[in-house]
């Protein structure tokens, strides 16, 4: 998969121009403010529908436009297809492949990408949700039912919630029966989905760990199950009867303990828990290997690389840590778009200002 031009309309502070990335690896070059992540960001939104900064689609609008379009030009397959994104000031934002209107869940997974940010670095320290978030990100683009899934799970765990709170309000018991089934049912798939790919994906982390530690450490991701302390339960049967059993306490907190939507990632290095014990660069290590084993998983389940996007992050890795990164991406062909105040590597130079 390679993008092969990406054209900004009144787009941020871009007012109209076509960027063309080479095959291998491009950078976005020039000083703080000249709008390089801007272009990494309309790669970005072409890939996934939504802006890796802001929920408010009407922010990625010039000023003084009431509208803003990306248009994403890539091969797959040996075929070239387009992307393009129009953003409107009042009425959202309209998506096209191929000039023919598209749902988001159904552009996910078009045009795959792999997102590197200084803002990843909180992978390991950060919030449960950041962790999921990157989970169902990498499962989105592969796996069409699963953001079905993930969706419907949400929509449960609201209702269930909601009822709670009418509940209290009118003085009556809460009835969540319904709203049990369909969280058990939708909870079930979507931990089986992230099971999968952890396994794939700890094969692929280790042995990234390895290559850039000299084979001194190695690392391992675990699944944490709200509810459950030990190996993760992917029943539907386990979590109606948790969900029953936690409805006391839910009913009294209005909130839902059990189900996807609370479950975490821990990181472990050599078997000792990354965000307890691990040193900066350790973790800096950690999040790299992460991102090079998530390109593995998409080429492995899709048969090609995914674009990386790597906006601002050569600064957070030491020498060597970005060599070898380099050099994987060349290795392994993986066409790499980078954001940089500086010049980075061999490849083609884009300068912004």
């Amino acid at each position: 998969m390679k993008a092969l031009s990406c054209r900004l309309i009144q787009f941020r502070n871009v007012e109209d121009r076509t960027f063309v990335p080479g095959e291998g690896l491009t950078v976005f070059t020039g000083p703080n403010g000249s709008g390089k992540t801007n272009v990494l960001e309309a790669f970005f939104l072409a890939s996934i529908g939504r802006s890796l900064r802001t929920n408010q689609d009407q922010e990625m609008i010039g000023l003084s436009h009431e509208e803003g379009t990306v248009i994403l030009s890539y091969v797959s397959g040996g075929v070239e297809n387009t992307i393009k994104v129009r953003l409107f000031r009042k009425r959202g934002k309209k998506l096209f492949f191929n000039d023919n209107p598209v749902r988001r869940k159904d552009l996910l997974g078009l045009f795959c990408t792999v997102l590197f940010t200084p803002d990843e670095m909180k992978l390991v320290k950060g919030m449960p949700r950041e962790r999921r978030r990157f989970i169902d990100m990498e499962l989105s683009q592969i796996n069409p039912r699963y953001v079905e899934e993930v969706s419907r799970v949400h929509r449960a765990v609201a209702q269930r919630n909601a009822e709670f709170r009418n509940a209290r309000f009118n003085g009556r018991k809460p009835q969540v029966d319904m709203w049990d089934m369909q969280i058990a049912r939708g909870s079930a798939y979507v931990l089986k989905k992230r099971m999968e790919a952890l396994e794939k994906m700890n094969a692929a982390a280790s042995e990234m760990t390895c290559r850039l530690t000299g084979g001194r450490e190695t690392m391992t991701i675990k699944y944490r199950q709200a509810g459950n302390e030990g190996d993760p339960v992917l029943s539907e049967d386990w979590f109606i009867r948790k969900l029953a059993e936690n409805r006391e306490e839910d009913t009294r907190l209005m909130r839902t303990s059990i189900g996807p939507h609370r479950d975490d990632l821990v990181f472990l290095l050599n078997g000792r828990e990354l965000s307890a014990y691990g040193s900066q660069g350790q973790q800096r290590t950690a999040v790299l290997a992460l991102k090079l084993s998530e390109i593995q998983f998409i080429r492995e389940e899709t048969g090609e690389n995914p674009v990386l996007l790597l906006d601002d992050v050569m600064g957070e890795l030491d020498a060597s840590r970005r060599q070898a990164l380099i050099s994987y991406v060349e290795e392994h062909d993986v066409q790499t778009i980078i954001t940089s105040t500086d010049s980075v590597g061999d490849g083609k130079i884009v300068e912004m200002s």
